[in-house]
Protein backbone atom coordinates (compact mmCIF):
# COMPACT_ATOMS: atom_id res chain seq x y z
CA UNK A 1 0.00 0.00 0.00
CA UNK A 2 1.17 3.80 -0.64
CA UNK A 3 0.45 6.66 1.38
CA UNK A 4 -2.76 8.21 -0.28
CA UNK A 5 -4.65 4.86 -1.38
CA UNK A 6 -7.75 3.98 -0.49
CA UNK A 7 -9.29 0.90 -1.41
CA UNK A 8 -10.57 -2.37 0.84
CA UNK A 9 -7.71 -4.64 1.90
CA UNK A 10 -9.16 -8.34 1.88
CA UNK A 11 -7.46 -10.30 4.98
CA UNK A 12 -8.13 -13.85 5.19
CA UNK A 13 -8.73 -15.01 8.80
CA UNK A 14 -8.30 -19.32 9.32
CA UNK A 15 -9.31 -20.85 12.96
CA UNK A 16 -7.31 -24.07 14.00
CA UNK A 17 -8.54 -26.81 11.38
CA UNK A 18 -7.64 -23.91 8.60
CA UNK A 19 -11.36 -22.75 7.50
CA UNK A 20 -12.29 -19.50 7.27
CA UNK A 21 -13.51 -17.48 9.96
CA UNK A 22 -17.00 -16.15 9.20
CA UNK A 23 -19.70 -13.89 10.80
CA UNK A 24 -21.54 -16.88 12.12
CA UNK A 25 -18.26 -17.85 14.25
CA UNK A 26 -17.94 -14.97 15.85
CA UNK A 27 -19.08 -12.04 18.47
CA UNK A 28 -16.29 -9.72 17.09
CA UNK A 29 -13.20 -9.40 15.00
CA UNK A 30 -11.29 -6.40 15.34
CA UNK A 31 -8.34 -5.66 12.92
CA UNK A 32 -5.86 -3.12 13.63
CA UNK A 33 -3.12 -1.98 10.97
CA UNK A 34 -0.33 0.76 12.18
CA UNK A 35 -3.04 3.19 14.05
CA UNK A 36 -5.90 2.16 11.86
CA UNK A 37 -8.04 -0.36 14.01
CA UNK A 38 -11.77 -1.36 12.81
CA UNK A 39 -13.95 -3.99 13.98
CA UNK A 40 -16.98 -6.16 12.77
CA UNK A 41 -19.06 -4.74 15.02
CA UNK A 42 -18.86 -1.76 14.77
CA UNK A 43 -19.75 -2.28 11.00
CA UNK A 44 -16.32 -0.94 9.80
CA UNK A 45 -15.39 -4.48 9.04
CA UNK A 46 -17.41 -6.73 5.81
CA UNK A 47 -17.12 -10.39 5.06
CA UNK A 48 -17.37 -11.04 1.71
CA UNK A 49 -16.42 -14.47 0.08
CA UNK A 50 -13.97 -15.68 2.78
CA UNK A 51 -12.57 -12.20 3.39
CA UNK A 52 -12.98 -9.66 5.96
CA UNK A 53 -12.75 -6.47 3.78
CA UNK A 54 -10.74 -4.00 5.79
CA UNK A 55 -11.79 -0.39 4.07
CA UNK A 56 -8.77 2.16 4.30
CA UNK A 57 -9.31 5.64 3.16
CA UNK A 58 -6.91 8.13 1.81
CA UNK A 59 -6.66 10.01 5.29
CA UNK A 60 -6.18 6.77 6.98
CA UNK A 61 -3.14 5.71 4.67
CA UNK A 62 -1.45 9.15 5.13
CA UNK A 63 -1.64 8.72 8.77
CA UNK A 64 0.53 4.98 8.94
CA UNK A 65 4.47 5.63 9.04
CA UNK A 66 6.29 4.60 5.15
CA UNK A 67 7.84 0.83 5.83
CA UNK A 68 6.75 -2.45 7.33
CA UNK A 69 3.88 -1.81 9.21
CA UNK A 70 2.89 -3.58 12.85
CA UNK A 71 -0.85 -5.00 12.33
CA UNK A 72 -2.76 -7.87 14.16
CA UNK A 73 -6.24 -9.59 13.45
CA UNK A 74 -8.20 -10.31 17.11
CA UNK A 75 -11.11 -12.34 17.22
CA UNK A 76 -13.81 -12.35 20.13
CA UNK A 77 -15.19 -16.39 19.61
CA UNK A 78 -18.76 -16.74 19.77
CA UNK A 79 -18.18 -18.98 23.47
CA UNK A 80 -16.48 -16.20 24.72
CA UNK A 81 -12.71 -16.96 23.58
CA UNK A 82 -10.90 -13.59 21.91
CA UNK A 83 -7.45 -15.18 20.44
CA UNK A 84 -4.82 -12.22 18.87
CA UNK A 85 -2.85 -13.18 15.93
CA UNK A 86 -0.05 -11.16 14.43
CA UNK A 87 -0.62 -10.02 10.56
CA UNK A 88 2.69 -10.14 8.49
CA UNK A 89 3.67 -8.76 5.27
CA UNK A 90 1.99 -5.20 5.62
CA UNK A 91 4.03 -2.22 3.81
CA UNK A 92 3.04 1.07 3.48
CA UNK A 93 5.34 3.23 0.73
CA UNK A 94 5.82 6.85 1.37
CA UNK A 95 3.70 8.91 -1.32
CA UNK A 96 5.59 12.13 -2.83
CA UNK A 97 2.21 13.35 -2.76
CA UNK A 98 0.37 14.46 0.59
CA UNK A 99 -2.90 15.64 -0.97
CA UNK A 100 -6.25 14.12 -0.81
CA UNK A 101 -7.58 13.62 -4.30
Amino acid sequence: MMQGDSYNLGIKILNNAGNPVAPEDIRDVEITIGQIRKTYSNAELTFSEGLWMFPVSQKDSFGVWPGAVKAQVRVAWANGVVEGKPLYGIRNMESISKEVL
